[in-house]
C-alpha cells in the first residue's frame, strides 16, 4: 500500500528512463523463515549492475535469495538504502517485490533482515523541528503522530480519511509535505505548508481519487519553501521512508515506531494511542482485516 518505492524508483529513472513503479503491499514484519545467508563483503558483481555502479549507486553486501536470485544491499544517491535482485547468469537486474504464490512479500523480509534501520528515536527529535501542517485536536491533544505526505499520494488521502475519527476523539496529526510523485508533487506540497491547515483540508477534500490528483494548485517555489521541502525530503530519507504515507508514533512504552503506506484499520488505535473508532468511508473498505 505504498505510494513508491523511493530507492527502487530512482534507480528505475536512471537506468530505464521510465515512471516510477508503485507497490501495494501490507505494514512490514519479520520474517517467517529466515532467507537465506548473506555475504558481508560483496562478491564480484555481475554484469546487469554495471549501470547502478556508473549512476553511483554503492553496493553494501550480497546474499542468496529464492529462485537463484542474488539480493544486492545498494546504497543510493539520496543516501537511501534499498535491495536490487540478479538473476543466475548475471545478465538481469530486477527490481520491485518478490512474492510468493500465495502473495506473501519476500522483499519485506529481506529488507527486514538485511537493511540497516535508522535511529528512530534520534530522528524523534528532527520531525518535532519539520515543516509540518497540522490537523486534529490543537489544543492539548491526546497524542500526536507524524505523517510524511505527498499532495498527490492516495494512501497519503485515504489515512486522512480514516484518522479524522480519531482527530474528533483528540488526536494530532503533524503532516510533513514533501512531493516527489508526481511533476506537480514539489508546487502542490508548497502551496500546503505555505496556506498551512486550511490548505490541506482544501487539497484532501477536493482530492481526485480517479486521477490520484491533489485537489489544490501548486504554487511557485520561493527559496524559503523550497529549504523547507528539501528539508522534509532529506528527513523522509534519513527516516527510510520507502513510500508515503509514513507514520511515526510512540508506543505506551515511549518508544518510537515507523509504519509504511495506508495500514489497517485496525492498527490505528495502537498508532494513535485511541480507542477505535468507527469508519464509515466504503473507500476504507479493503483495509478492514478479515
Amino acid at each position: 500500500m505504498r505510494s513508491t518505492l523511493l530507492a527502487v524508483a530512482s534507480l528505475t529513472v536512471l537506468l530505464f528512463a521510465g515512471s516510477a513503479p508503485a507497490w501495494a503491499v501490507g505494514p512490514a514484519r519479520a520474517a517467517d523463515t529466515p532467507p537465506a545467508t548473506a555475504t558481508a563483503a560483496p562478491r564480484a558483481t555481475p554484469p546487469a549492475l554495471d549501470a547502478a555502479i556508473k549512476h553511483g549507486f554503492k553496493i553494501i553486501r550480497s546474499f542468496e535469495a529464492v529462485s537463484g536470485l542474488t539480493g544486492w544491499v545498494v546504497h543510493d544517491t539520496d543516501g537511501q538504502y534499498n535491495i536490487l535482485y540478479t538473476t543466475a547468469d548475471g545478465q538481469t537486474l530486477l527490481t520491485g517485490p518478490l512474492l510468493t504464490g500465495a502473495g506473501e512479500d519476500l522483499s519485506q523480509q529481506y529488507a527486514e533482515q538485511y537493511l540497516p534501520r535508522p535511529d528512530l528515536t534520534a530522528l524523534w527529535n528532527k520531525f518535532e523541528k519539520a515543516s509540518v501542517v497540522i490537523t486534529g485536536t490543537t489544543a492539548a491533544p491526546k497524542s500526536a503522530i507524524y505523517v510524511i505526505m505527498d499532495p498527490n499520494c492516495i494512501f497519503c488521502h485515504l489515512l486522512w480519511i480514516a484518522l479524522k475519527p480519531y482527530e474528533a476523539a483528540g488526536l494530532q496529526v503533524r503532516w510533513i509535505p514533501v512531493g516527489f510523485l508526481h511533476a506537480d508533487s514539489a508546487a502542490k506540497a508548497a502551496a500546503v505548508l505555505k496556506g498551512g491547515t486550511a490548505a490541506m483540508q482544501k487539497s484532501q477534500q477536493n482530492f481526485d481519487v480517479n486521477t490520484e490528483s491533489g485537489g489544490i494548485a501548486g504554487i511557485r517555489i520561493t527559496p524559503a519553501l523550497k529549504a523547507k521541502l528539501d528539508a522534509n525530503l532529506a528527513l523522509m530519507h534519513a527516516a527510510d521512508v520507502q513510500g508515503t504515507p509514513g507514520v511515526f508514533y510512540k508506543d505506551s512504552a515511549g518508544h518510537v515506531l515507523h509504519s509504511d503506506g495506508m495500514p489497517p484499520l485496525s492498527d490505528l488505535s495502537d498508532i494513535t494511542g485511541l480507542p477505535t473508532q468507527p469508519e464509515h468511508d466504503p473507500l476504507l473498505a479493503r483495509f478492514e482485516k478479515k
